[in-house]
């Protein structure tokens, strides 16, 4: 499986397992409009790695935000019920680190750097 297809089905098991949690989940930092009592996840360009003569390897970072300006004060609680059920559902978690998030003219929203192990690509 290419890179592309990596972050096509990592977009698709991302939208499965956070469900009704999820207000956009996005390659383009744009668009990445967190809702209130949802969150939002960014999906960074990956680090890629070439083992000896491997596939390439793609390390993948998420970012995921919540709420809005007003609702911030419950935004990292949404943001744990997310990472939460991520881990629940066997999305194979590394790390994540909290963060803040800057949306365009609207302020800085809560937000977790979560970073992924390989993913079982077969």
């Amino acid at each position: 499986m290419n890179i592309q297809e990596q972050r096509a089905a990592l977009m698709d098991t991302l939208a499965d397992i956070l469900d009704g949690l999820v207000s956009s989940i996005s390659i383009d930092a744009q668009l990445v409009r967190p809702a209130a009592g949802k969150v939002a996840v960014f999906i960074e360009p990956p680090t890629v790695e070439w083992p000896s003569w491997g596939p390439p390897e793609p390390v993948w970072t998420l970012d995921v935000i919540a709420g809005t300006p007003a609702t911030q004060p419950s935004a990292v609680d949404d943001i744990l019920t997310a990472l939460d059920r991520l881990a629940e559902r066997g999305l194979n978690l590394r790390k994540a680190t909290p963060a803040t998030w800057n949306l365009a003219g609207a302020g800085t929203l809560a937000a977790y750097q979560v970073t992924l192990n390989a993913l079982e690509t077969e």
